[in-house]
């Protein structure tokens, strides 16, 4: 079944969890396995039938729009300038009010990185007529405040046992958002105001849908969670190695869990563990680098 929607990615936010990387570059185009995130979410939206695709920006709006010209997933995609941050529910209004009412819009957020089948989601979302928006929900326990009844999401402050976290990966009908306030406001107390009113919000198990036999999650928000999200896609493959670039000096020792960019250039007597280097990054130094993301602006220690 091709997804008979549009997609809006949010990639608006500043990414503080991340400074001071993200002082020099927006979250959404760090390198996952040597490929900016953002570009790796529009070619999986596009190999599963979603052709209208856009994106929201705020942090480093330059950054994003020389993105749009220089990367070949550009041209895929609308950028919407914020020049006031929306919020996440403001940004959904706003992608709305902008590209028409006419089709259910797929929300996922940059910093997320996953195998989810958007197809099989999609398909889950045909069977809940009823319901305003479907959540893509997960068990994490850093996260799980989300009580269900009978796929039903009926709380988002919930306490003790089976509770479930949300994914950042959703579906809302047009008419979910179409007497939303045309102002910044956050998403999660809003459908949770719908609720209260007795409007149905769907949910699924993110597990039970997922393409691949081997479910995977990612936020890459945190440099833990980015490394993290490289180590996992990479483990997919079969592969603790990517090595990008002819230019390390045969001094430098690579242990498992090592990615190294393209055009980037090692040496001295350097040992690198759980590494992701960005490419374009030269690095001479002597000694052990573990558990990092090492830049051409620095190195960020997880």
């Amino acid at each position: 079944m091709r997804p008979d929607c549009r997609c809006l990615i949010l990639a608006a936010g500043k990414g503080t969890r991340l400074l001071p990387l993200t002082q020099k570059i927006p979250k959404p185009l760090f390198p996952v396995l040597d490929m900016p995130a953002l570009d790796r979410l529009v070619l999986k939206l596009r190999s599963e039938g979603i052709d209208e695709i856009a994106v929201n920006c705020h942090h480093l709006t330059e950054k994003m729009e020389t993105w749009k010209t220089v990367s070949p997933c550009g041209k895929h995609v609308t950028l919407l300038k914020e020049e006031v941050l929306l919020d996440t529910g403001g940004a959904i209004k706003n992608l709305f009010e902008k590209l028409g009412y006419d089709r259910p819009l797929l929300v996922y957020n940059a910093d997320i990185i996953s195998n989810l089948s958007i197809t099989s989601l999609f398909r889950e979302f045909t069977k809940r007529s009823g319901a305003l928006a479907l959540l893509c929900l997960h068990s994490n326990p850093l996260f799980n405040k989300i009580r269900c009844k009978f796929s039903k999401i009926i709380s988002f402050k919930g306490k003790g046992k089976d509770l479930l976290a949300y994914t950042g990966i959703a579906i809302f009908r047009p008419e979910c958002f179409k007497e939303a306030p045309s102002t910044p406001f956050p998403l999660i107390p809003f459908i949770q105001q719908l609720i209260d009113k007795g409007a149905e919000i769907g949910a699924c198990r993110a597990e039970e849908i997922a393409r691949d036999e081997k479910w995977m999650w990612q936020d890459i928000g945190t440099p833990r969670g980015y490394l993290e999200a490289n180590f996992g896609l990479l483990a997919i493959k079969g592969q603790d190695r990517l090595l990008n670039s002819d230019c390390v000096s045969d001094t430098v020792r690579l242990a498992k869990r090592v990615i190294i960019g393209r055009d980037a250039s090692l040496s001295g007597t350097l040992s690198l563990k759980n590494v992701v280097v960005w490419p374009k990054t030269s690095l001479n130094m002597d000694g052990e680098i573990k558990d990092a993301i090492v830049t051409p602006f620095g190195i960020l220690k997880a």
